[in-house]
C-alpha cells in the first residue's frame, strides 16, 4: 500500500469519526428535550456545529451575513425539525400514537347462512369479541400479478426516443431491483468514459504547487482534466492543441490501417485506455472507441522495432495489396475474354446450323472396282466439293 492509499484511508476514518460524533451529539440533544431547557439544546447544537464546522480557509468563500429576518426563519425551521424528530421517536417507542394509521370503519357484508345474534367473522369481529384471536388479515388480497397478463407495461418504461426500452432492472412484479455497488461503479465508469467535453469545469488550483502534477510540455499545473482521468496523460489544453501529432485521438479503424494493430490488442483494457462514445453514423452501430495517438505509436514502434521498420511494413503491405488488385483485374479480364470467345463460337455454329447447305457436285466419274468386286459399266460416282459427300449413279 503506497502513501496515497494510506492517506486516503486515514481521511476516510477521520470523516467516519466526525459523523459518529455528530450523531452522538444530536442524540444527546434530543434525549434531553424533557429535562433540559431550550437554551441548553441551543448551546449543545451550537457546540456541535462549532466543533464540526470547517474553517473558512478551506471553503474559500466570503462569510455571509444574515439579516434578522433570515435568522428568525432559520430558527423557526429548526424548531419544526426538532418537533418532527420528537414525534417520530415517540411513535417508534410506542409512547405516542400515529393518528394517520388509525383504523377506519369498514363495510361488513352480510354472511350467507348466519344466524341472528351469531358470531360474524370479519373485520369487526375482534372488536366485538376481544378475547378471540384477531385474524391475520382483514381481507384476502387477489393473487393477480400484472406480469401474468401484461408483457410490457409502458407506464413503467422510460421513453428513450428510440423505442420504449427501460434500462432499470425490475423483478416479476415490476418492482425495481436495488443496484449493487459493483453495478453502480461500472455504470459510473461507463458514464465517465462516454463523456468527454472540450470545455471542462473550472476547478480550483491545487494547494501544493510544488508537488502538483505538471504538464509534460510546458510544466503548467492547469492540466486537461479529462485527459488526465481517462488516459493518465498530464498535458494542458494549449499544449494539446499545439501538438496534435502526439495528443490527437485515433479511431479503431485508423489504428488498424496505419499502425497495424490487431483486434485482441485494441480490446485489451489493460494495454490501452480509450474513450467510448455513441457511433455518429448510426445509433444501432457499435460504439466508437478513441485512442491517444502517442500511446498507440509507442506500442507500434516497440512492436515493429522502429518507425523505419513500420514504414517498410506499410510499403510491403501496400505492394501486396497492389499485386492482389492487379491479379484480380487480370482474372476478371481473362474470364471476360473467355466469355466473349465462347459467345462468338456459339454464334457461328448457330449461323451454320440455320443456313441450308447446297451441294456442289463434281463431274461424274466411272466407279473404280475394288478387290473382288464386280462393277457395272454404266455405274458412275460424283462427289460434293464442299462437304465431300459421294453419290453413286447408274446411267441408263
Amino acid at each position: 500500500m503506497n502513501a496515497e492509499q494510506k492517506q486516503a484511508n486515514e481521511n476516510r476514518i477521520k470523516a467516519l469519526e466526525k459523523i459518529r460524533q455528530r450523531q452522538q451529539l444530536v442524540k444527546q440533544a434530543i434525549s434531553g428535550v424533557g429535562d433540559a431547557s431550550g437554551n441548553e439544546q441551543d448551546s449543545s447544537l451550537k457546540v456541535a456545529m462549532e466543533r464540526n464546522a470547517r474553517p473558512a480557509a478551506e471553503l474559500k468563500r466570503p462569510k455571509l451575513t444574515l439579516t434578522p429576518e433570515q435568522q428568525q426563519l432559520i430558527e423557526k425551521n429548526r424548531q419544526k425539525a426538532l418537533e418532527r424528530l420528537r414525534l417520530k421517536q415517540g411513535v417508534a417507542s410506542g409512547v405516542l400514537r400515529d393518528a394517520s394509521q388509525a383504523s377506519l370503519k369498514q363495510y361488513q357484508p352480510a354472511v350467507p347462512g348466519a344466524i341472528n345474534g351469531g358470531p360474524i367473522v370479519g373485520a369487526g369481529f375482534s372488536a366485538i369479541n376481544p378475547g378471540v384471536d384477531k385474524p391475520t388479515a382483514n381481507y384476502i388480497r387477489p393473487s393477480i400479478h400484472k406480469a401474468d397478463y401484461i408483457e410490457y407495461d409502458f407506464s413503467t418504461m422510460q421513453d428513450t426516443f428510440g423505442g420504449f426500452v427501460s434500462n432499470k432492472k425490475v423483478d416479476k412484479n415490476g418492482n425495481p431491483i436495488e443496484m449493487t455497488l459493483t453495478d453502480w461503479k461500472n455504470q459510473q465508469l461507463e458514464k465517465r468514459n462516454m463523456t468527454l467535453h472540450d470545455e471542462d469545469e473550472d476547478d480550483l488550483p491545487p494547494m501544493d504547487l510544488h508537488n502538483a502534477p505538471k504538464c509534460y510540455e510546458c510544466g503548467s499545473v492547469d492540466l486537461d482534466k479529462k485527459m488526465l482521468e481517462v488516459f493518465n496523460c498530464r498535458v494542458c489544453k494549449s499544449c494539446k492543441e499545439k501538438h496534435p501529432e502526439k495528443y490527437s485521438l485515433l479511431t479503431k479503424t485508423e489504428c488498424k490501417e496505419d499502425y497495424f494493430m490487431t483486434e485482441p490488442e485494441l480490446a485489451d483494457l489493460g494495454l490501452f485506455r480509450r474513450i467510448v462514445k455513441e457511433n455518429p453514423h448510426s445509433g444501432t452501430f457499435s460504439r466508437m472507441q478513441l485512442f491517444l495517438r502517442y500511446q498507440i505509436e509507442e506500442y507500434a514502434f516497440k512492436k515493429w522495432g522502429s518507425s523505419d521498420n513500420l514504414d517498410k511494413e506499410w510499403l510491403r503491405r501496400e505492394e501486396m495489396r497492389k499485386n492482389r488488385r492487379e491479379k484480380r483485374f487480370n482474372n476478371k479480364l481473362r474470364e471476360m475474354r473467355k466469355k466473349l470467345r465462347a459467345e462468338e463460337l456459339t454464334r457461328n455454329l448457330r449461323a451454320q446450323r440455320d443456313k441450308k447447305h447446297v451441294h456442289d457436285w463434281s463431274f461424274p466419274e466411272r466407279k473404280k472396282p475394288a478387290d473382288g468386286e464386280e462393277v457395272l459399266e454404266n455405274s458412275f460416282v460424283k462427289r460434293c466439293i464442299d462437304c465431300g459427300m459421294e453419290v453413286e449413279e447408274i446411267l441408263m
